[in-house]
């Protein structure tokens, strides 16, 4: 059966580089365009597509093909029904054997995708388009709309005009940009094979190569080295790759070093790490002869840790400092990652620059110190409305000027023991507290719960073994009496009274003799060297009484027996 051609919906490359570009394709104001961004919309309109696998296919070609296998099926079911009638078996056959064709073409949707994805031009192929901007190193040429490319002015002869930009350029594909890049163009295709050799002894002796930047692609740039394509990774460009703008160098002539040669040249990788490790290095040794101790200088925090703040000087070629934890901020418990951020601006104060070099930074210098205020108006003692700002199960701490915090421990938070500040207090309580002790030198502030008036009124008293102290009955429990010591804050105030030393008979009930409230004197017996709580008791209090009572009746019947003999007397009389 004979078949008619489908007519192609689309001209052939050779054609569609014959045909002018439009002024739809070609916008004047391109020219205007900075090579950077050419580069990252060349990548981002081509990706990292992959060469098609069928260079001949085509959309149109696709379409005319199916519409003429579902003419043949339906001519083919015809002929089917007409055997089927004749009792003959050939073509029901033949009818499965092209349905199992086309299942097979339906099911393979990537290759009409891998089709549409292939490099608009092919390599050797005679292109035009014009011209958007000539450089130093390059003159970078729009292919119709369909591409942006990049010619190498080492090519021209030194007869040859430099074309203007919106001029029709016309050239060889070289690089058909299949592996992300720029199409690269070229006048001279044979010149590669001239430039091998000297890349090879490039290798061998470690001597550096010009090449011209062609283009981004994963993980590095393009390099065209004398008509050699090369790859040189990003991290072989650049000191700090990931944040690199590697569209920057394109169309850029540099200096490489040749890493490796394989495959006679097919396999060229070139790295600019030893050139750029030298400036960078001579840069920081001259920045940093300049920097002057005390000097204050705009930053940009590059990396936050634990330990502290890395943070580059824009004022000193980029130079980078740290800034140590203890001077990020003068509270020593706020914690880094709340204060700053990666790429947050900050002022800074050089404190140092020691004999490695290294430059040591400080925010905290210039920053008014909250701390200090506080110590000058705030007394131990003083009662001051605070609130809680963040609770721990070590204690909870309390917020009492702008930028300052104390910390009430959780064996002061009462009189009867906590094991969990958190069973207590929660972040956001209003709590009125008393200013305990100060350490200047470690920024700390410790604090109590305020007492009520009735509390502050009551007298301070001496907590030391053997004196006597009043008390008030806090709990009562099987084992002993949990007590408050009158006129104390704190763990300070806490005191316990054992069982047998409430005086009252072994086993008695001690809730039948005492009551929460109940003030007590009772003798501080022992003082716990750890917990610094001391072991207090009422029947020792009342047996120390006698005995001091019973000494001073034994010290007073001596005094009285003091007069002594006759003999005594007259001998202190004569005497005197």
């Amino acid at each position: 059966m004979a078949q008619e051609t489908p007519e192609s919906t689309e001209s052939t490359p050779g054609e569609a580089a014959s045909t002018p570009a439009t002024s739809d394709n070609v916008d004047t104001s391109s020219t205007e365009t900075t090579l950077a961004e050419e580069a990252q919309q060349s990548a981002a309109r081509e990706g990292d597509a992959e060469p098609a696998e069928d260079d001949h296919g085509d959309d149109g070609e696709s379409e005319a093909d199916d519409s003429e296998q579902d003419a043949e099926d339906g001519e083919a079911d015809e002929s089917s029904e007409e055997t089927s009638a004749d009792g003959s078996t050939g073509a029901p056959g033949e009818k499965k054997k092209r349905k199992r064709k086309r299942k097979k073409k339906a099911a393979n949707p990537e290759a009409a995708q891998r089709a549409t994805d292939r490099a608009p031009f092919h390599v050797g192929e005679e292109v035009f388009g014009k011209v958007t901007a000539v450089v130093d190193a390059a003159i970078m040429v729009d292919l119709s709309g369909k591409a942006l490319a990049i010619f190498d002015r080492s090519e021209m002869e030194p007869d040859d005009l430099l074309p203007e930009v919106g001029e029709r350029f016309v050239g060889r594909v070289l690089n058909d940009g299949g592996r992300g890049g720029l199409v690269v163009l070229t006048r001279k295709p044979l010149r590669e094979e001239e430039e091998k050799p000297k890349i090879e002894q490039a290798h061998r002796d470690g001597s550096l190569v010009s090449g011209l930047v062609t283009g981004v692609i994963k993980g590095g740039v393009e390099v065209l080295i004398g008509g050699v394509r090369a790859f040189a990774p990003a991290s072989g460009v650049d000191l700090h790759p990931r944040a690199a703008n590697l569209a920057q160098l394109v169309g850029q002539r540099l200096d490489f070093k040749v890493t490796s040669y394989e495959k006679q040249g097919r396999d060229v990788v070139v790295t600019r790490r030893p050139m750029i490790e030298k400036e960078a290095h001579e840069r920081r040794k001259a920045a940093r002869e300049a920097l002057v101790e005390g000097a204050e200088m705009a930053g940009i925090v590059r990396t936050v840790v634990d330990w502290g703040v890395f943070v580059a000087l824009p004022e000193a070629e980029y130079l980078e400092g740290l800034v140590h934890a203890s001077e990020v901020s003068h509270n020593p418990r706020e914690k880094i990652a709340d204060i700053v951020k990666p790429g947050q601006k900050i002022r800074v104060k050089v404190l140092k620059v020691d004999e490695k070099g290294k430059v040591w930074l400080s925010r905290k210098a210039l920053l008014e110190d909250p701390f200090a205020k506080v110590f000058e108006n705030v007394q131990i003692g003083q009662i001051i409305k605070g609130e809680v700002t963040r609770v721990e199960e070590f204690g909870a701490f309390v917020k009492i000027a702008d930028g300052v915090e104390g910390l009430i421990h959780v064996s002061d938070l009462g009189v009867v023991r906590v094991d969990d500040a958190r069973n207590v207090l929660k972040a956001g309580d209003s709590i009125d507290v008393l200013v305990h002790h100060f350490d200047e030198r470690q920024r700390r502030i410790g604090l109590h719960p305020a007492p009520n008036e009735e509390q502050l009124a009551e007298p301070k008293q001496k907590v030391a073994k053997n004196n006597k102290i009043d008390v008030e009955v806090a709990k009562i429990e099987p084992a002993g009496l949990q007590v408050r010591i009158l006129g104390a804050t704190g763990r300070h105030a806490r005191g316990f009274i054992p069982a047998g030393q409430t005086g009252t008979p072994r086993g008695t009930e001690l809730r039948s003799h005492f009551t929460v409230g109940q003030k007590l004197t009772v003798l501080v017996v022992d003082i716990d060297p750890k917990s610094r709580e001391p072991k207090l008791s009422v029947s020792k209090l009342a047996q120390d009484e006698e005995r001091r009572a019973h000494k001073e009746y034994r010290d007073k019947l001596k005094a009285e027996a003091s007069f002594g003999t006759l003999g005594d007397l007259l001998k202190r009389k004569i005497g005197g």
